[in-house]
């Protein structure tokens, strides 16, 4: 019924040479399409369509943007490129594999009159506040396209095929218009199938996303799947991907180099290499909000110089905050696990 209903909206829109509404109407075809998990005529109809770069009246760059059909959520965030590049801190082997996937896309035409492809899926891999998401944005914005974050809320459906038919849609998305597409935390989707704790669905799920990876044939999108949990991936998911890139927490070098961007402009007194030396096992996001947050101290109380122990002041209560979370954890979660096991 809802089909004949977009059917009519399509002839209606030709009928009025109306471009706008007609792509509406089709795109609206191939989602119930996909929903009702016809995904080989979807794709067909899709690539019929053609793949034009549809532009929106909007300042996000993307006209449609895929939605829940029973919800009516986006399934991504189009988010606002807005990269400080001065306080981008790569180790020297990470660096070089960015550097790398930037110069391929770059030079795309070059490779393809070799027959070859840039990459096009990769892993980004490491403890949380290492630069995983700020990097993809950093992509997206060097070669001028726009990021798209999945959202797994609205992405993850209890409906069954729903979830598989909003995957498809997004890389459909990623397929027709080129864009960075962050799959932030994708072990939540990508979990490995032998897990004897999971259920079926999630088994539907992984094998859904390897689809949809597959689907991706667009050399202009970048596909960035980013965990900080990555050995629990399947093993046919990491096989999907062209480059696995890691994000380590930061050495005491590159600490010092992430302090002195974010002071610059700072009076400090003190040593710089002796505060990195006690940021020891802190990631990059750990190091700025604790130095920024001396700085609004130093400021607060009128003063135009930061010392060291403002610093280290900052750190002690952070160290203490998460010392005082890991054990609230334990408190919670270990009298559950104890009452299990007596049971």
């Amino acid at each position: 019924m809802n089909t004949s209903r977009q059917l009519k909206k399509l002839f209606q829109a030709f009928k009025e040479r109306n471009d706008d509404a007609f792509y509406k109407a089709a795109e609206a075809l191939i989602a119930d399409e996909l929903a009702a998990n016809h995904h080989s005529l979807a794709q067909e109809l899709q690539q019929t369509l053609g793949r034009r770069e549809l532009k929106q009246i909007t300042h996000n760059g993307l006209k449609l943007i895929p939605k829940d059909r029973r919800s009516g959520e986006e399934l991504v965030i189009l988010e606002e490129i807005s990269i400080d590049s001065t306080k981008i801190v790569f180790n020297p082997e990470t660096e070089a594999k960015i550097v790398r996937v930037l110069d391929e896309h770059r030079k795309r035409h070059q490779l393809g009159k070799y027959g070859y492809l840039p990459k096009t899926k990769l892993l980004f891999w490491g403890p949380p506040g290492c630069g995983k998401t700020f990097t993809a944005k950093y992509l997206a914005y060097e070669l001028g396209i726009p990021i798209a974050v999945l959202r797994l809320s609205a992405v993850i459906s209890s409906f069954l095929g729903d979830t598989a038919s909003h995957l498809q849609r997004v890389f459909n998305l990623a397929n027709t218009t080129p864009m960075v597409l962050l799959l932030d935390e994708v072990d939540a989707v990508g979990k490995n199938r032998d897990d004897p704790n999971d259920v079926g669905e999630l088994k539907r799920v992984v094998n859904s996303l390897l689809q949809a990876m597959d689907s991706v044939d667009s050399s202009k999108s970048i596909i960035i799947a980013a965990s900080n949990h990555q050995y629990l991936i399947d093993p046919a998911l990491w096989r999907r991907f062209d480059d696995l890139i890691e994000f380590p927490l930061p050495s005491k070098m590159e600490r010092e180099i992430y302090l002195q961007r974010i002071l610059n402009g700072v009076h400090f007194d003190g040593s710089i290499e002796y505060i990195a030396k006690n940021m020891s096992s802190l990631s990059y996001a750990d190091i700025e909000h604790i130095t920024v947050e001396a700085i609004k101290t130093m400021i607060l109380e009128d003063r135009e110089r930061l010392q060291s122990q403002d610093i280290s002041e900052q750190l002690k209560a952070f160290t203490k905050a998460t010392s005082e979370a890991k054990i609230k954890n334990r408190t919670i979660y270990y009298p559950k696990m104890q009452q299990t096991s007596e049971e």
